[in-house]
């Protein structure tokens, strides 16, 4: 029997105590920074366009007003400690690296005061493919969604969002053309009802170009879905 990668991962991370990624201290289980460390990351302080990047500091649209989704991210790519939680995560099967780039997000979320007092928001994570889910053995985008949606008490939707078709990942593609061409038509939505009328919450871990967020939110907006925001834990 074949078992997925993330499994002896798993496994280690039972036998031998957690250290932190970036100072290499021990951490608490199910952490994989310190304290310190995670405070360090310094949080973006307002939402942006999502066609431009222009920044938005009540998450009102100043430009770009057709354009499907306002993103909101976190932290940025570019620094290290928020680059390696998010690879650790997505390539190094360390899920308990899920729940730090919840919190990050969580706390960003709250600091831009974007979510409200009303629970009137559904979350969504970027579904996986097929093939990739069977390799990688979760979605790490649903591991942040659900406890970022838990923190708030929104109510997650899984199965109104699919990935119709295997794309290749966005992050060994350095071309935005190609990025973009990779990502086209990829999502659908298989419950309209479920969107439509909604506002919608879509979760990933990481936006560069914003092409898998721009495919998602047009798959929701064409089912329905009022306002969109895309959060992701930290944007290249």
């Amino acid at each position: 029997m074949r078992f997925p990668v993330y499994f002896f991962t798993s496994f280690l991370e039972v036998l031998f105590p957690s250290l932190c990624l970036k100072c290499g201290k021990n951490v608490d289980s199910g952490k994989a920074l310190c304290a310190k460390c995670f405070a360090d990351i310094p949080l973006n302080r307002s939402l942006f366009c999502g066609s431009c990047g222009a920044r938005l500091p009540y998450g009102q649209k100043i430009c770009h007003f057709g354009f499907p989704y306002i993103l909101g991210a976190a932290a940025d790519y570019k620094n290290e400690t928020a680059r390696n939680l998010v690879r650790e995560l997505k390539f190094g099967f360390i899920k308990s690296s899920a729940s730090q780039l919840a919190e990050l997000l969580a706390v960003y979320s709250e600091n831009t005061g974007f979510v409200g007092t009303e629970n009137d928001w559904i979350v969504i994570p970027v579904p996986l493919g097929k093939k990739r889910l069977r390799q990688r053995g979760f979605n790490q985008a649903a591991l942040i969604a659900d406890i970022f949606a838990e923190r708030f008490s929104l109510e997650t939707e899984k199965g109104a969002l699919l990935r119709k078709k295997e794309t290749e990942p966005q992050s060994e593609i350095k071309n935005f053309e190609s990025r973009v061409k990779n990502a086209e038509n990829c999502f659908e939505v298989v419950a309209p009802e479920k969107i439509s009328g909604k506002n919608i919450i879509i979760i990933d871990d990481v936006s560069t170009s914003g092409a898998t967020f721009f495919e998602a939110a047009s798959s929701l907006k064409k089912a329905g879905a009022r306002k969109i925001f895309a959060l992701a834990a930290a944007k290249g």
